[in-house]
């Protein structure tokens, strides 16, 4: 592996951008599914209406969660100042939910439920997209870790709560190098995120009115460092 003085060794575009992600102090998972949701729903927002296999799919039960629903449009709206494509798909989602509503209506309770049951799911193909991207990020900072610098990248960095549990897991059924390699980082995040329940816990304890002046710079940070932790720490204001 080679890389910058400084830097993380990467080979190639994909480990330069996870490496940027924790040299930057983002949960490089939540950058990764980051940059998936934005390469989907450009692609949707550029040529899902006129995609015909899209379409098929669309009318075998393909749509989109709410949460992509709403980004498709805004990112029409960033890329053409229009909402006709996002208007062209959601359209063909309509039909194939009205169609499916009809029907359901006509049956009994139990057919009914079962009928909500499966619509549940979305079937969202940029959620899709974003699962398949965490996994294979996953899979590749295992491999990764294997480096001594990028073992201690990981040991520091601020992977979110969610990620640093998927992680764990994947490491865990793994090969006995991969679980002993994880050992080395969960043991340096745990320290990690001891010192920061610390600082929280002082953070608090100096947030009464007669002790706000005793507040640090550090407290206040662990209050935003504790809702990355939990909430996820993808670079949200990147411009492109």
């Amino acid at each position: 592996m080679t890389g910058l003085p400084g830097k993380l060794p990467a080979r190639d575009f994909e480990e330069i951008r996870l490496a940027e992600a924790l040299e930057r102090g983002r949960c490089p998972v939540c950058d990764a599914r980051q940059e998936a949701s934005y390469a989907a729903l450009r692609g949707l927002a550029r040529e899902g209406a006129t995609d015909r296999g899209l379409r098929d799919q669309m009318d075998r039960g393909l749509g989109f969660c709410q949460s992509h629903s709403v980004g498709l449009s805004r990112m029409e709206l960033q890329q053409t100042s229009s909402q006709l494509a996002t208007a062209v798909l959601l359209d063909a989602v309509l039909r194939r939910r009205l169609a499916t509503f009809k029907k359901l209506a006509g049956n009994d309770a139990a057919a009914q439920a079962r009928g909500l049951a499966e619509l549940a799911d979305s079937r969202c193909p940029v959620c899709a997209r974003i699962a398949e991207s965490s996994r294979t990020t996953a899979r590749r900072l295992l491999e990764l870790s294997a480096d001594t610098a990028w073992s201690a990248a990981l040991g520091s960095a601020e992977i979110c709560l969610d990620d640093l549990c998927s992680l764990w897991a994947l490491a865990a059924a793994g090969p006995k190098e991969s679980q002993q390699r994880w050992s080395i980082i969960v043991s340096a995040q745990l320290r990690r995120l001891e010192a920061l329940q610390k600082t929280l816990a002082d953070y608090a304890h100096n947030s009464t009115h007669d002790r706000r002046h005793l507040i640090t710079p550090e407290q206040q940070e662990a209050g935003a460092a504790s809702i990355r932790f939990f909430g996820g720490s993808p670079d949200r204001d990147r411009q492109r």
